[in-house]
């Protein structure tokens, strides 16, 4: 957060990022959105199923424009804590034994990460594991992203061929990627799953996981904030 906003919080009242009526930095109304029972989805695209707290509305778009666009990092905490539970759900969905967690958050562009400071979904997924740190979570930040339009108001299709060969890996990051200490592979142990803000038609997720199988990593799910209903089935509800 940059010194003129931290400045400017000692005159201007917080407001809700949900909802933007009270002085709080999330109402009760908004942050009851992000407690909802996980469900998982069948995406339209893609094969892995994913997995959120809360359906996509307006509230909880502007809670995450809020969060990485506009420095609010007061509401790092529950948005931290909503995709824990995400990760949690997904991993009881895949019947995960235990063990090492590596998640592959939802890769930004250059541009928009030397804007943001970072990629805001993996600073999520770090937060995530710090909250929860019997979860043992790993975040890998190799995804990375080509300039393309945002996703916002397309369609089924014009998502999928929107983000289709979109994504690449970090070469930087690559070589620890796939070596664990001492050199020995580390592709077969424990299990992956993707991580993003919101999931609607799971384009991007496909995306993703088209990538890392080029490395032989394969997700067992998606863990996300908010599902949407881009032409995706959902599965029955469970608790975590």
């Amino acid at each position: 957060m940059g010194l003129l906003t931290e400045f400017g919080e000692l005159f201007l009242p917080r407001r809700c990022a949900g909802c933007g009526r009270e002085d709080v930095s999330l109402c009760t109304a908004c942050l009851s959105l992000l407690g909802g029972i996980p469900r998982a989805m069948e995406p339209r695209y893609g094969q892995i199923p994913v997995v959120g707290v809360s359906e996509y509305s307006s509230q909880i778009s502007h809670m995450v424009v809020s969060f990485k666009d506009n420095g609010r990092r007061d509401i790092l905490d529950p948005l931290a804590l909503a995709l824990a539970r995400s990760v949690t759900a997904a991993l009881e969905l895949a019947h995960h034994p235990g063990g090492r967690v590596r998640l592959f958050p939802a890769p930004s562009s250059p541009r928009a990460r030397r804007r943001r400071g970072g990629s805001h979904t993996a600073v999520l997924a770090r937060r995530a594991g710090e909250l929860v740190p019997e979860l043992s979570l790993e975040v890998v930040d190799v995804l990375l992203t080509r300039r393309h339009h945002d996703q916002v108001g397309l369609g089924a299709h014009a998502r999928e061929r929107n983000v289709a060969k979109s994504q690449y890996l970090n070469p930087a990051i690559l070589p620890s990627m796939l070596s664990g200490e001492g050199g020995e592979t580390a592709l077969e142990s424990g299990i992956d799953l993707l991580v993003d803000d919101f999931a609607t038609t799971g384009a991007t997720l496909a995306e993703s996981a088209r990538v890392l199988a080029s490395v032989q990593i394969r997700p067992a799910a998606g863990a996300v904030l908010g599902l949407g209903r881009g032409g995706t089935r959902f599965v029955s509800p469970f608790t975590v």
